[in-house]
């Protein structure tokens, strides 16, 4: 994580942009803790999902090599990289930190 906290005086959401595919078995692993987090932080969170093969643009827009991958971010700025499966203990740590 960055060292600092952002500027949590914004109203803007933290946006989770989630890139996966079908046939990944730790994608389909994440779905219901992506699912979950999305519907315990309705109001502060906005998630994106994307499929890396059929939009390869928005793929090679972030840099992603692989999935599942999440990119955090706050006020339109990347702020948190996650290119591998991650719990939801710890999804949820990164998720009240830039909020």
């Amino acid at each position: 994580m960055a060292n600092e906290p952002v500027n949590s005086d914004s109203n803007s959401k933290l946006e989770l942009l989630v890139f996966e595919n079908n046939w990944c078995a730790q994608c389909y692993t994440q779905r219901p803790i992506i699912n979950a987090l999305r519907t315990e932080y309705l109001e502060q969170i906005d998630v994106k999902t994307f499929n890396v093969e059929e939009e390869p643009k928005v793929s090679a827009d972030y840099n992603i090599k692989s999935a599942p991958s999440i990119i955090v971010k706050k006020n339109e700025k990347v702020v948190e990289r996650i290119p591998r499966f991650i719990d939801k203990e710890q999804l949820e740590t990164i998720i009240r930190y830039y909020l």
